[in-house]
Formats: C-alpha cells, sequence, structure tokens
C-alpha cells in the first residue's frame, strides 16, 4: 500500500485558501480535491472536452440572438401573409416572390446553425467514449 507521506508547501491568499476548501466540501478532505483537481486537468481528453463546452458556450452566446431575430422576422411574415390572406389581398405572385423566399432563406441559416452546433456536439461525444 502506498503511503501518502509527501507534502507539497503551496502558498494561497486568504480568498484563495477559502474557495478551495468550499469546492473541496464534497469531498473527503482538501488533498484528495486537489489531487483529483490536478488528475484532470492533466488528463488530454478532460481539457479537450472543457474547451468543447467553452465552444458551445461561445456558440449559443453568437447564436443565441440571431436566432431570436430570425424567429421573430419570420412571425412578422407569417402574420402578414395571414393578414392578407384574410383580407383577400394575398395574390400567389406575392406568396411566391415575398413569403416563401424569407421563409426558406430563415430555414437555411436556422440549418446551418443546427448543423455547427451537431458537429461540435459529435466532437464532444467522440471524446466521451474515447
Amino acid at each position: 500500500m502506498n503511503r501518502r507521506i509527501r507534502r507539497i508547501e503551496l502558498r494561497l491568499t486568504e480568498a484563495e485558501a477559502d474557495f478551495i476548501k468550499r469546492k473541496s466540501q464534497g469531498y473527503r478532505s482538501v488533498s484528495q480535491y486537489l489531487r483529483n483537481a490536478v488528475a484532470e486537468f492533466s488528463d488530454t481528453d478532460a481539457r479537450r472536452k472543457l474547451e468543447l463546452i467553452n465552444e458551445l458556450g461561445q456558440f449559443y452566446r453568437e447564436y443565441h440572438n440571431e436566432l431570436f431575430h430570425l424567429s421573430a422576422n419570420l412571425n412578422q411574415v407569417v402574420k402578414r401573409a395571414n393578414e392578407l390572406a384574410v383580407a383577400g389581398l394575398l395574390s400567389k405572385a406575392y406568396l411566391e416572390k415575398t413569403v416563401i423566399p424569407a421563409v426558406q432563406s430563415i430555414e437555411g441559416k436556422v440549418s446551418a446553425i443546427r448543423s455547427a452546433l451537431l458537429d461540435v456536439t459529435k466532437q464532444a461525444v467522440t471524446l466521451r467514449k474515447g
């Protein structure tokens, strides 16, 4: 049995020490927490998973506003088409030249976003299985 007899001195501020103590509450000891943290951080797959999590977060932040605007635009197009249809003013030409191209444009952008998300998600799943 390997006994843990070696010590490493680590200088911390009071805030850093308090932070580590709070984070280590779910572990048997601060030492166990630090050993696990170092092992996980040193693991290249774990680091890549963290990078992918950060990429996903960035992805969601980046496209959140764009998706919101696309949804609002689509809602406006469909609402206007409905208003015109109810009033008997929606011609086939308007539908073909305005409504359908707008909806197709939005559909294309949403598909591109979903494809990019799928690529990042596949990378994360591949790392998890490996």
